[in-house]
């Protein structure tokens, strides 16, 4: 633990913890015996490599801490992994009982902790002083509304894809013990915005921000398969050809899979 470093979330003068950016629970399940696991870095080579990264660092107070995985990531978590409570409906999975806020914000916690990362593998997540202030606000708050009229998910809009391969090559519970780190892609035009994007239990989440001008624009725009303020989330499912730089991805794994079998 570190002493004398002041929290990232609360500003106060205390010994840190080491905080994950993304949750431990997921590399826990995600290691095989040997507490490794593969890592694929989409785009440019996609190469996978072994490795032991459960990458963490001290960030957050022991208070910040728990105050985050008690109101946002326990909730977080359970619901892509508790498959008690998804229902498979035609093209899509559905969740009941949802709440939308914890969820939410449990998605943007791990972007602004990878936003405000030391580590070198996150530095391509920077959203700036005043978008991490601003983040770190509603987190601590726990609201999501920024003005009377506007709110934080009208400029980050996060969208919820369920990933599967139609072909049948790659089966559904090798696509969940896959992990795609967070990354991003800027779009062609300016007013496009920057999408940031990671995968988890065989969900792909997908962060859109955008500073539209028209604030009428701002509030009623919908994305594709972009989690509502619902008591029921549908969740669309998408073939894993559908995006490149998934599909990349899981090449790089088949190829290291089948060199690996021929040693």
């Amino acid at each position: 633990m570190v002493t004398d470093k002041n929290c990232r979330m609360c500003n106060a003068s205390e010994t840190l913890q080491k905080s994950h950016i993304i949750p431990r629970s997921y590399f826990k399940s995600l290691k095989d015996k040997r507490g490794q696991l593969f890592s694929v870095t989409c785009g440019g080579t996609s190469e996978a490599k072994l490795t032991n990264s459960d990458p963490k660092e001290y960030l957050l107070c022991r208070e910040c801490e728990q105050y985050l995985s008690e109101i946002f990531e326990r909730y977080g978590t359970r619901l892509l992994k508790d498959r008690r409570k998804v229902k498979r409906s035609g093209d899509c999975v559905i969740f009941e009982n949802f709440r939308f806020k914890e969820f939410y914000l449990y998605l943007i916690s791990i972007l602004w902790r990878a936003s405000i990362s030391g580590l070198s593998k996150y530095k391509h997540i920077n959203l700036g002083d005043e978008i991490n202030h601003l983040l770190c606000h509603c987190l601590r708050e726990n609201k999501i509304k920024i003005q009377t009229s506007l709110r934080l998910d009208h400029f980050f809009k996060i969208s919820l894809i369920r990933i599967v391969d139609k072909t049948g090559q790659i089966d559904e519970d090798a696509i969940r013990k896959t992990m795609i780190d967070l990354n991003f892609e800027r779009g062609e035009k300016l007013d496009d915005g920057i999408l940031y994007y990671f995968m988890v239990d065989g969900f792909l989440i997908l962060y859109h921000f955008s500073s539209e001008k028209d604030i009428h624009t701002v509030r009623t725009k919908k994305n594709f398969a972009q989690i509502l303020n619902k008591d029921r989330l549908y969740v669309p499912i998408s073939d894993l050809g559908d995006f490149k730089q998934l599909a990349d991805g899981f090449s790089s794994l088949t190829k290291h899979a089948v060199k690996h079998n021929k040693r």
